[in-house]
């Protein structure tokens, strides 16, 4: 029997695209126009059609017996066609008549395509053969070789290999990072430390997530780190407010470390009323959890020894400043429009 693969678009089962074909004359009668006859001694009164195969018919079980030798070759069950003789019989007959024994939708013909161009794994025939002769085409379990089974295994035994090298290097780079006593905390699933200046983060990432799936938001006084487009890993409202367009991030190893550079700071200025002692973090969230903060009344004198920066100040702030000192407070033209400030100089 020969077996051809045929696209849905080619064949289609609804019973309205049925039904249209037959009323266009493209599926004829039960036999296809041939007139029916026993297979064995060619009598055409009371035949019975073959129940495997709905192919061939006889006039008894003994000419049945006898020709089946000859026709044991070709009989063979159609599932697809049983499945839909009941109420497509013209189109299940036509597909017996032309050999069609099963019809496959385009990803399963694209299936067979692959296997025709592969140079390795199961062949054409192969495919075609566990797809056809079935009503709803699946394909066999996989079979391998032990030659194949023992490349699985070294492959595998690679990547976990792999998984814990990296790991490692994670864990041993994790492991480094220690936090100033009262500057800064270990919270578990991220660590931090301060200076008079600047806030450090550092989070483990899991493993093999890459640079690109990483995404850092930092605003002055909210920040937010999701991975994957969608999973959360921390955020919230910032304990005090940043500068955002110097403060930056990286991955190294596997460790997310982060620099949030404090607005209000040693060297450039403090909030009205406030003084160095406010700069100080107790938590890098407002809303954070009481063991996710320092637990201190006052920051300790270490602090006041950290890193800290004198904000460089534009040149004509200076002179301005340098004009007011020398003139008790006033410029030099509001010294001249005002006579009780000259004669007191």
């Amino acid at each position: 029997m020969t077996t051809t693969t045929t696209t849905m678009e080619a064949f289609r089962t609804s019973t309205a695209a049925v039904a249209q074909a037959s009323k266009s004359g493209i599926f004829t009668g039960d036999g296809g126009g041939d007139e029916k006859a026993c297979a064995n001694c060619g009598a055409t009164q009371d035949l019975l059609r073959c129940s495997r195969c709905h192919q061939a018919w006889f006039c008894s079980v003994k000419c049945q017996k006898a020709y089946w030798p000859f026709h044991r070759s070709q009989c063979r069950r159609n599932d697809f066609a049983d499945s839909i003789e009941a109420v497509e019989p013209k189109f299940a007959s036509w597909m017996r008549k032309h050999g069609k024994i099963a019809v496959l939708k385009d990803d399963e013909v694209d299936r067979l395509e692959r296997a025709n161009k592969a140079t390795t794994g199961k062949s054409r025939e192969q495919v075609m053969e566990s797809m056809y002769g079935k009503a709803d085409p699946k394909p066999l379990p996989p079979s391998y070789t032990a030659e194949d089974l023992r490349k699985m295994r070294e492959n595998k035994e690679q990547l976990a290999l792999k998984c814990r090298k990296i790991l490692t290097v994670t864990d041993k780079v994790w492991s480094q990072i220690k936090v100033p006593k009262d500057l800064g905390l270990d919270c578990g699933e991220y660590k931090w430390s301060q200076s008079q200046a600047y806030v450090e983060i550092f989070v483990k990432l899991p493993v093999m997530t890459a640079s690109r799936r990483v995404e850092v938001r930092m605003e002055p006084t909210f920040m937010a780190i999701t991975i994957n487009g969608g999973d959360v890993v921390m955020h919230g409202d910032l304990y005090r407010e940043i500068k955002q367009d110097e403060s930056t991030w990286f991955i190294n190893d596997g460790i997310l470390e982060i620099c949030l550079l404090k607005r209000y700071r040693r060297g450039l200025t403090y909030m009205k009323g406030e003084t160095n002692a406010n700069t100080y973090w107790y938590s890098i969230f407002k809303d954070a959890k009481e063991d996710q903060m320092l637990q201190l009344k006052f920051p300790p004198t270490s602090y006041y020894n950290t890193e800290w920066q004198i904000e460089e100040v534009p040149e004509e702030y200076k002179q301005q400043t340098r004009r007011r000192i020398g003139y008790g407070g006033k410029s030099k033209d509001e010294k001249k429009s005002d006579p009780a400030a000259l004669l007191a100089s």
